[in-house]
């Protein structure tokens, strides 16, 4: 079941969007106290690869249990999941920071698998002008030539069919074409859209789209916070 997560205005606070994390949860602490992150009314919302690479993987299920700390899937959830449920590609994964996965009892690793299962695809928020912001980790889902952020819901909800759909989860989790052709094509039906997966020296706009992972658990990158309303940009680097 691929679901879509919808969210109200906050009309209290601010809402954030982090770029990947990928294990590195005590930086993101140490963002968010630099933004004085009230968790009474703030919200933040996260473009997926919580984990791997990092030291703090194995904490995401305390992240996620927290009211105001939301999430869409990405691919190392997607490898997780994988991996425990016996479909995964193990090697590969350990190769790309998985490793802390296998060493984890088989309680826990269940806790995990049915946190990152409840995942969704997408998340929407609604703005208080009336415009909405999109998240998903890699890519929208682009069918037919339409850019259409609805089209891209139907496919990855199944709507349109088994095979679109399993095109659009791998669009979803997986894809960078738009950012490797440097597309500065709108996606209609959305004020912005925020994304991940590739790796951008800053964060960076193309289109509606903006990219958010700034290289967090390379030696040379940093963890990246978007505040929506003022596009208020702080970035921690590794070293911090």
């Amino acid at each position: 079941m691929y679901r879509i997560a919808s969210f109200p205005p906050n009309e209290q606070g601010r809402d954030f969007v982090v770029g990947d994390v990928h294990g590195h949860f005590k930086l993101l602490a140490k963002a968010l106290d630099h933004f004085k992150f009230n968790t009474e009314i703030d919200r933040i919302f996260s473009v997926g690869d919580l984990i791997d690479r990092g030291p703090d993987s194995e904490d995401v299920l305390n992240w996620l249990g927290k009211p105001w700390f939301h999430a869409v899937r990405g691919n190392h959830e997607q490898m997780v999941i994988d991996g425990i449920s016996g479909h995964g590609d193990r090697p590969r994964h350990i190769r790309n920071g998985g490793a802390w996965l296998y060493e984890l009892t088989p309680a826990v690793q269940d806790k995990l698998l049915e946190a990152l299962q409840e995942l969704p695809l997408f998340i929407e928020i609604d703005l208080l002008a009336n415009k909405t912001i999109g998240i998903v980790h890699a890519q929208a889902p682009i069918i037919g030539l339409n850019n259409d952020w609805q089209g891209a819901k139907d496919a990855i909800t199944g709507k349109l069919g088994k095979q679109v759909q399993q095109q659009a989860l791998a669009d979803a989790l997986y894809a960078r074409d738009k950012i490797e052709q440097q597309d500065p094509t709108p996606i209609k039906g959305l004020h912005d859209l925020y994304v991940g997966h590739s790796t951008v020296p800053t964060v960076t706009r193309l289109g509606n789209v903006v990219y958010v992972d700034t290289g967090c658990s390379f030696s040379d990158g940093a963890l990246s916070l978007v505040e929506i309303s003022s596009q208020s940009v702080f970035s921690i680097g590794m070293t911090t």
